[in-house]
């Protein structure tokens, strides 16, 4: 009859570490890659919510260039005057402006945006197909690290650190199993 080993306090973390954190992160990341191959044309989202790095400096008076801002998918009918929104425009890339107004044409609704922090007020009308999101939060300034971390030198360097690490991590483990089964 085998004996069961009982696990130690370390092997405990692991699992814990690796069934709260990690699982869920690799979940996430296959439903977004999954989007992404069904719907090259649409921009992936977790349960409703999309994020985008601000690049444009003539945003909202809110919103700063490198902000990670969070949108939510929501019904075109909850949208309201003074929301802030994230929308397709004219080049295809998402913006995210203030609605000024709400008309309605041929039964679509038609979203008149603030475009531009200038005394003068420059608009723009967004049709309700071209509307990605409800603004809900942002994280100021970590879009800098995001896009610093999508440069091509700077991720081979996080791969060849993570492989080093984890080269060592295992060497390491080896060791201290064969150290468990001298005592043994």
């Amino acid at each position: 009859m085998e004996k069961k080993r009982k696990m130690s306090k370390n092997e405990i973390i692991e699992d814990v570490i690796f069934y709260i954190v990690l699982m869920p992160l690799v979940i996430i990341t296959v439903a977004i890659l999954l989007q992404t191959i069904i719907h090259p044309e649409k921009i992936p989202n977790v349960f409703g919510y999309k994020m985008f790095i601000v690049l444009d400096e003539k945003m909202e008076k809110s919103i700063d260039y490198g902000d990670l801002i969070f949108t939510k998918n929501i019904d075109i009918n909850e949208i309201k005057n003074d929301d802030i929104i994230a929308f397709r425009n004219d080049e295809d890339t998402v913006t995210i402006h203030k609605v000024l107004s709400i008309d309605e044409q041929n039964q679509n609704k038609v979203f008149m945006m603030q475009t531009s922090r200038n005394e003068t007020m420059d608009t723009k009308y967004v049709n309700q197909q071209d509307v990605e999101g409800l603004l809900v939060s942002k994280i100021s300034k970590i879009g800098l690290i995001v896009m610093f971390l999508q440069e091509p030198f700077v991720f081979l360097f996080l791969v060849c650190l993570v492989l080093i690490v984890g080269m060592m991590a295992y060497f390491y483990a080896q060791e201290l199993d064969k150290k468990d089964a001298k005592r043994l």
